[in-house]
């Protein structure tokens, strides 16, 4: 089989991984369909699938233990298929809710697992590669979904989940080209790093320093998208439309940094994270100082790249490393970024409350600020952990 071949068909999965957020723009036209619905209960449409996918991120390594790994991830894109085009044919507010928690849980069950499947078929060296390009496919698959959708909400409010057809030929071709996987095998090879890991008296801990620290930067990162058109709107310089070009110009960022992960990884190496973070900070100060769109593009497509190295930074972290049971430190890591995602507007609300102010570029400015606080205490942490590794080494020289 061609490299290549499974290459794309591994990726091809993590188009979907995106999609919950496709029908976004929908919510104004359901809204007013279903006009008996309370607009919150409406607007649960875009959150509850981050609630889904939580509890089957948890369960996927369960339920691929039995019915294998492919087969777990096949399922998962099955549920997607279905759940997403549902409201097609369907004009009932309470089924269509139940089908956006199927949609979600159908993305947590392969989503995790589709990082235990790069894991299994590459080198330590070319997984760090796949980690970005499944972040860069991420960012492409969440435009293209997205953009087809807002085009399809032209014709009727049911009309954008036909996007979610490109769950079809992603399902077949992940069914042809991506060869099943023994769950025997699979099982041994992690049970091997396990054992490996526990040689090296490797500790779980920094697993729960990451998903605290990916929780954080979530939701920061996530009061941008929600943030964005009421700035440009407070400040004066653009509309709705424009804001909905800084959310494409982001996902190019995120795309672009995903393609070129695994050669700044190796420029960066154990400060990837901290480069991540910085750029973070500093595109939250670009948008919050901003008065025109030029400068608010170039934040947007900062924002998205930081993020599209910071979080394959903390994959690759877990992943590369010593850290045992790393099925479960990934999965913890996705929820950590969900949650985040989730009570996103709460925390901004809080955010706003700490400063005493609802002046959105201040808000921008002190989300910057967090942003370099993270930033300056994982080069901290670093610069700590890698003069004990010089020592260590050194120690062991002289004996």
């Amino acid at each position: 089989m061609s490299q290549k071949r499974l290459q794309f068909a591994l990726l091809s999965a993590s188009l979907l991984v995106g999609s919950a957020a496709a029908i976004n723009a929908n919510i104004p036209a359901m809204a007013q369909h279903f006009k008996d619905v309370p607009l919150s209960m409406v607007e649960m449409l875009t959150t509850i699938p981050s609630l889904f996918l939580m509890i089957s991120v948890f369960i996927s390594t369960f339920i691929a233990k039995r019915l294998g790994y492919k087969q777990t991830i096949m399922l998962g894109l099955a549920i997607v298929m279905i759940s997403g085009l549902i409201p097609l044919w369907i004009d009932n507010f309470i089924m269509i809710l139940m089908s956006r928690g199927a949609l979600g849980f159908g993305i947590g069950l392969f989503n995790s697992l589709l990082v235990s499947m790069i894991n299994y078929f590459y080198e330590p060296q070319m997984r760090s590669s796949m980690y970005g390009l499944q972040s860069a496919f991420e960012g492409a698959g969440g435009i293209f979904i997205t953009f087809l959708a807002g085009q399809l909400l032209k014709i009727n409010w049911q009309a954008p989940f036909i996007a979610y057809g490109i769950a079809i030929p992603v399902f077949f071709i992940y069914l042809k080209y991506v060869p099943k996987v023994e769950t025997k095998d699979m099982e041994e090879n992690t049970e091997l790093q396990t054992q490996q890991a526990n040689q090296k008296n490797a500790s779980f801990l920094p697993v729960l320093s990451y998903v605290i620290l990916i929780f954080i930067a979530a939701m920061l990162y996530m009061i941008m998208g929600i943030k964005i058109a009421s700035l440009m709107n407070e400040v004066g310089y653009g509309t709705a439309s424009d804001a909905s070009f800084v959310i494409i110009v982001l996902s190019l960022g995120g795309i672009s940094a995903g393609l070129f992960f695994g050669k700044i990884l190796k420029i960066l190496k154990q400060y990837t994270t901290t480069i991540g973070l910085l750029l973070l900070s500093l595109a939250m100060l670009i948008l919050g100082m901003s008065q025109h769109l030029i400068m608010t593009f170039i934040g947007g497509f900062l924002i998205g790249f930081g993020f599209k190295i910071f979080m394959p930074s903390l994959i690759d972290k877990i992943n590369n490393s010593n850290i045992p049971h790393k099925n479960l430190a990934t999965s913890l890591l996705l929820v950590g970024f969900n949650l985040g995602v989730f009570i996103s507007p709460y925390g901004s609300v809080l955010i706003q409350n700490l400063i005493g102010t609802e002046n959105l570029p201040i808000l921008f400015i002190t989300n910057a600020l967090f942003f370099m606080i993270l930033s300056s205490l994982t080069f901290l942490i670093t610069t700590i952990k890698s003069k004990k590794m010089i020592q260590m080494t050194q120690n062991i020289i002289e004996q």
